[in-house]
């Protein structure tokens, strides 16, 4: 059984993960586009779709870890 709050950081994954997915493809583009704001801007996006990721899978440890010590305090 997922928790809400391994729900809720599944989902953040997710939507990293797209995140990081368009901010690749308009960064792959540039040679065409040539826009260096719009690169800036995917740079930028794609950190932050990385740091909202790692957030995301601390969230999911911790939850983790804090079900796992209540298992063992039950048990």
């Amino acid at each position: 059984m997922i928790s809400p709050i391994q729900h809720s950081a599944i989902q953040g994954l997710a939507r990293s993960q797209q995140g990081v997915a368009r901010a690749a493809d308009d960064i792959a583009r540039f040679p065409v586009n040539r826009d260096q704001e719009s690169l800036n801007r995917s740079l930028l996006e794609l950190r932050q779709h990385e740091n909202h990721a790692k957030a995301n899978v601390q969230t999911l440890k911790t939850a983790h870890e804090t079900i796992g010590t209540l298992l063992d305090e039950l048990a």
